[in-house]
């Protein structure tokens, strides 16, 4: 623990500052009393105390009414943020924090703290702690209602799903269901008989089921997916789904993170209870902790705890162990130096209502426009998920052509100034744009097409299921591509197929990638950054070893 001052004698430095300053002054034991707020026989002693700490230089008077001399040597902002960052230095980031809250400093200490920490950590590194500092405050972290890219790290950490899928290989792997299979339209999970909750409840196969059939609730992030479910029961150990048709998605569905297993938590509704490799530490808007789940039935994580600060600038060249970059659509700068990943991308999207020539019109114009203003600052993209099935140069619209525009452009408000440039050159062709907040009502619109862990799980979502998909095919078309990729021999080939068509039918138009960044200590090891955009705490390391 770091002997530091204490803070009331913090705070009458703090009114001394605010009524003296830093210039000399002359003044009576009575007024001292009055700034701080004390009684007239304990100023001698506060004053003689603020002395020894070198803070005042103080030349006490004689009698009662007699004028003393008073001049502030180092400024309250000064100490207090010598204070701080002495805690900093010893490793005591919830001591230096609760002093930055007590005295109003958080904004100074979200500002400045990855700078400290970077500057006066270096000699208290422990191999089992993470510090990461991070462009957010806490974000809900239930898996069902996750729609914030920034809770992943938490909710992969936290929560476990029946399965797990492997990109790589394509295949399916037990998780809470230590034994699955399919038999007809049936699917098997034998739910493991070891596995508890943080809060100390034991996983039962009950809990599956009332988790399976809360997905089905029209209201739920991604519910289309959990439609062809029939019905759910327990058998014993057992969680038997069947489905009203064989769904190719199914097993997909499962292991989605959103698909994780949860205990509802009546006290915190957006923090439910989870059976993961870490559970809750601290947890306050800016500064929240995850701790290693001892009792984990599966591979335990390497540190000990994972902690998260909420810092408002980012961009800082010096950070401690590990700093998350704000979302990019642009190009980093020292990109080499950085851990970063690919998320997705960025799509104009068109309207079904618009017809064929004017779609391709708008895809030249649009073309046009990125060459000319985004190149030189954006990753340009010309797919969405699979590049192979992107237009060759020779299959794209010129602007040669005789260009067939709407008079009218209906543009829907949400991500709209990204493009600017855009609604601006069609605005200098006469075109009038009306900028719209129901996305049914709009001609186009920006869309983030972004990837997770299962790729075919999101071409599937956002090709076929998601909002802007049903603008932008009818959905007869809609249905008819739900039916081809139920039968398909590959969903992968199937729904590159479709990708193709979209970009052919020029219903979306892809703009440029989205990455994630993130600036590493040098002794950090497996920092794989997933395709959702973030790490797994339960691979990260530090190496302490001398290189």
């Amino acid at each position: 623990m770091v002997k530091s001052p204490n803070t009331i004698q913090l705070n009458r430095l703090k009114q001394l500052d605010r009524h003296f300053g830093t210039v000399l002054s002359v003044v009576d034991s009575q007024t001292l009393a009055q700034i701080m707020s004390c009684s007239t026989r304990n100023v001698a002693k506060t004053m003689k105390n603020l002395a020894e700490l070198g803070w005042i230089d103080w030349q006490p008077g004689r009698g009662r009414g007699i004028k003393t001399q008073l001049q502030i040597v180092r400024s309250f902002d000064t100490v207090l943020i010598d204070v701080i960052k002495t805690y900093i230095a010893a490793g005591e980031l919830n001591e230096a924090a609760r002093y930055a809250d007590i005295f109003h400093y958080q904004k100074v200490f979200k500002q400045n703290l990855p700078e400290w920490i970077a500057e006066l950590s270096n000699e208290n590194q422990s191999s089992d702690k993470l510090i990461s500092l991070v462009p957010y405050s806490l974000p809900n972290a239930h898996p069902m209602h996750m729609v914030d890219r920034n809770a992943g790290i938490t909710v992969s950490a936290m929560f476990d799903t029946l399965i797990d899928f492997e990109p790589l290989s394509g295949d399916f792997t037990p998780r809470l269901a230590h034994q699955f299979y399919q038999e007809g339209l049936t699917h098997y999970f034998r739910i493991r008989p070891d596995v508890h909750f943080h809060n100390g409840e034991r996983l039962t196969p009950d809990h599956v089921q009332q988790v399976l059939l809360a997905h089905k609730k029209i209201n739920i992030v991604g519910s289309e997916f959990y439609q062809s479910i029939e019905s759910v029961k327990v058998n014993r150990q057992w969680v038997e789904v069947t489905l009203s048709f064989d769904d190719p998605m199914f097993l997909h569905t499962v292991a989605d993170i959103h698909a994780s297993i949860y205990l509802d938590n009546p006290a915190e509704p957006n923090f439910p209870f989870g059976t993961g490799a870490y559970h809750w530490g601290t947890k306050t808007i800016d500064h929240w902790t995850l701790i290693k789940n001892t009792g984990y039935f599966a591979q335990h994580g390497i540190l000990k705890s994972a902690e998260f600060w909420h810092v408002l600038e980012t961009h800082k060249t010096s950070v401690g162990h590990l700093l998350e970059f704000e979302a990019s659509e642009t190009r980093i700068d020292n990109a080499s130096s950085l851990l970063g990943a690919s998320i997705g991308c960025k799509g104009l999207c068109m309207s079904q209502k618009l017809d064929d020539g004017i779609r391709k019109s708008l895809a030249v114009v649009v073309q046009d426009v990125l060459q000319q203003h985004y190149q030189t600052r954006h990753s340009l993209s010309s797919s969405l998920f699979n590049s192979s099935v992107a237009l060759k140069s020779s299959e794209r619209p010129y602007s040669s052509e005789p260009l067939e525009l709407p008079n009218s452009l209906k543009v829907h408000n949400t991500n709209s100034e990204v493009l600017q440039h855009l609604w601006n050159q069609l605005t200098e062709q006469n075109i009038e744009i009306e900028y719209v907040d129901d996305l049914s009502h709009a001609d186009v619109w920006i869309e983030n097409f972004l990837i997770g862990a299962d790729p075919i799980f999101d071409h599937y979502y956002w090709l076929l299921l998601s909002a802007s998909a049903k603008q932008m095919v009818s959905s007869f078309k809609q249905q008819q591509w739900l039916t081809e990729v139920q039968k398909a021999h590959s969903l992968k080939d199937t729904l590159s197929l479709i990708e193709r068509r979209y970009l052919e039918q020029y219903r979306v138009i892809p703009l440029w990638t989205k990455s994630y960044a993130f600036r590493g200590h040098q002794t950090l090891r497996g920092t794989i950054i997933n395709s959702l955009g973030f790490m797994d705490i339960t691979q990260i390391w530090f190496d302490k070893r001398e290189s």
